[in-house]
């Protein structure tokens, strides 16, 4: 199985060769080399910065620690052709993207990748900006296709675009985590920022990846059945999102079991 050398090695071939013919007439091979170094050594600077595509940068991470060979080749192999293969993910993004340029702050190696994973899956929407949000959210059962055809064996999908899922479902999404398992978070953007936390959600909105267990503490733990506002209960874990690293959540204060739950919509969990 190739490993990160292999994929550095890849990236190295592909810089030498100057100027590398490509099809994007708007993005620059050697910035895409350059972010390609920087994401096969630490795959949490996948960033989407300021556009909608968590779902497929969480699923870009994913490749990128798992086989960061597979993940180079489909970067250079979009930028030379226009499309690319994850296992048996079919990337090919339509031509209006390839002529966009890039707008906003989202680095050119993780556009190239993340907006062609995107297009590639509309049926209606064509993606053709950083701020297109309607045409570049990722409902489940996309991410849980890319997962199976990129490899994965064991998918588990216990998501809902509607309500939201309830403090056993977390607790499964922790234990799965500490199995081994890769897990992503089904979540309300409120969750993350203090000042909104506490503010329940109409539906859900990103996409994160679990970097740790989830500590919970709550009456609830032992009290099957209907939610009850426990106070004194308490969330923390930590996760990727937006190229940060690991952020812990709450990032301050105090997240409790109800105003977790009002912005928790499930998880996507993957074992190769």
């Amino acid at each position: 199985m190739p490993t990160k050398d292999d994929a550095l090695k890849l990236v190295a071939d592909f810089a030498a060769v100057s100027p590398c013919p490509s099809v994007w007439p708007k993005l620059d091979q050697a910035t895409i080399a350059a972010g390609l170094r920087d994401r096969i050594n630490d795959p949490n600077t996948i960033d989407q910065a300021n556009t909608s595509l968590c779902g497929p940068a969480e699923f870009a991470r994913d490749i990128a620690q798992d086989k960061p060979f597979d993940y180079a080749k489909a970067v250079i192999d979009l930028y030379k052709t226009g499309q690319a293969l994850i296992g048996t993910l079919i990337i090919k993004p339509r031509d209006d993207l390839k002529t966009q340029p890039v707008v906003g702050r989202v680095n050119q190696t993780d556009w190239i990748l993340l907006a062609s994973i995107r297009d590639s899956d509309n049926w209606w929407f064509h993606l053709q900006a950083p701020n297109d949000k309607t045409s570049s959210m990722t409902l489940p059962h996309s991410k849980e296709d890319w997962l199976k055809r990129a490899g994965y064996t064991e998918v588990i999908n216990e998501t809902n675009l509607v309500l939201c899922k309830d403090l056993a479902n977390a607790v499964k999404a922790s234990k799965l985590f500490k199995g081994g398992y890769k897990v992503a978070l089904f979540i309300n953007g409120n969750m993350l920022d203090t000042a909104t936390m506490g503010d329940p959600s109409p539906w859900p909105d990103h996409w994160v990846a679990l970097t740790s267990a989830i500590a919970i503490k709550s009456i609830n733990l032992t009290r099957p059945g209907a939610l009850v506002d426990d106070k004194s209960s308490s969330i923390k874990f930590e996760i990727y999102t937006w190229g940060d690293g690991r952020v812990s959540v709450p990032g301050s204060g105090t997240l409790t079991e109800y105003n977790f739950l009002s912005n928790y919509y499930g998880f996507i969990a993957c074992r190769r």
